[in-house]
């Protein structure tokens, strides 16, 4: 009945079992590297986003800060700006870990910290960014 070349196919029952079985391994493999490939992609787009978010609030706090040093908010009949300024920008506070201005005609440097999440926290995301400036005589 069966041709003479598959004959020692013939008496082979069970190999399409082992071949659907490891088939299914093999797709079930490639399904956990997707969903891996997903999710560790997820949390590096939310790492960036966060990292340029807390970039951004150092930023912002160390320029309201230089503009403060500058005698800006007093034109115009504005009250003057308060004496340290610590904003919070999209939930991620600032810290000003350094700010040694004393004169306008003496180089001063401000150096800032914004951090997001806590050390315990799945994401934790800190930036520092520092400035040095001289400002000058009105």
């Amino acid at each position: 009945m069966c041709p003479e070349y598959l004959a020692p196919l013939a008496n082979r029952r069970g190999i399409a079992l082992i071949t659907a079985v490891f088939a299914i391994v093999i797709l079930a493999l490639f399904g956990l590297l997707i969903a891996r490939y997903t999710v560790t992609t997820q949390m590096s787009s939310a790492e960036d986003y966060l990292w340029a978010q807390a970039l951004y609030s150092a930023e912002s706090t160390m320029r309201l800060n230089i503009l403060r040093n500058d005698g800006g908010g007093k034109a115009g009949g504005v009250t003057p700006l308060p004496a340290l300024l610590h904003p919070t920008v999209g939930q991620i506070p600032t810290t000003i870990v350094v700010d040694d201005f004393t004169l306008t005609t003496k180089p001063a440097t401000i150096q800032v910290q914004a951090q997001y999440g806590t050390n315990v926290s799945p994401t934790n995301v800190s930036r520092t960014v520092e400035a040095k400036y001289l400002l000058s005589q009105p």
